[in-house]
């Protein structure tokens, strides 16, 4: 289709969230300089089900633009926006101001 991303997309997969969060803390420590680049942490840690929409923490501003978004997966039927998020994998960042 000839899309570009405007933004860089990273995916990090990594092991040890039942050991402690060892995976996530080390890529916190690792990359926590650079969290002005981060606009959003997101982690699926559910397992197998149909999603009926995601979870978000973060400013009102942010919500919003959140909500726009998931209207782009009603025809799917994945609309809900829950009111918390929280998870192992993304708690540095978003302790630190990032939307999760």
């Amino acid at each position: 289709l000839g899309l570009r991303p405007k933004r860089t997309l990273r995916l990090v997969l990594w092991t040890g969230e039942e050991q402690g969060g060892v995976g996530a803390k080390q890529y916190y420590q690792l990359h926590k300089e650079n969290i002005s680049n981060f606009d959003i942490v997101m982690e699926s840690d559910e397992g197998t089900f149909k999603p009926s929409g995601l979870g978000f923490a973060g400013s009102a501003e942010a919500r919003d633009i959140v909500r726009e978004i998931m209207t782009l997966l009603q025809p799917i039927n994945v609309t809900d926006v829950y009111d918390t998020a929280d998870g192992t994998d993304i708690a540095y960042w978003m302790r630190d101001g990032v939307p999760g």
